[in-house]
């Protein structure tokens, strides 16, 4: 995640440093306008580890719960 971060603040980078002019043939898009739009890509990127180690956190706090309430039933007597 780290790189990812690194990748992100080089991009942006770039980008600063780049013009804003088109190319002959460069699609009507600047290098500057490229780099954002890199740079968008890679943000995206990144959101999506971030929700997928968030997901991860919550999956193993729920085993967890589970755990304990399986505990529990199996060690607590019920009422009959």
């Amino acid at each position: 995640m780290t790189k990812l971060v690194e990748a992100i603040e080089e991009v942006d980078r770039l980008a600063k440093a780049s013009g804003k002019r088109t190319r002959t043939g460069g699609g009507g898009i600047s290098p500057k306008e490229r780099w954002y739009q890199l740079m968008g890509y890679l943000a995206q990127v990144l959101d999506g580890v971030l929700k997928n180690l968030d997901l991860q956190g919550v999956k193993e706090k729920m085993d967890q719960m589970e755990m304990a309430l399986d505990e529990l039933q199996r060690t607590t007597p019920t009422a009959g």
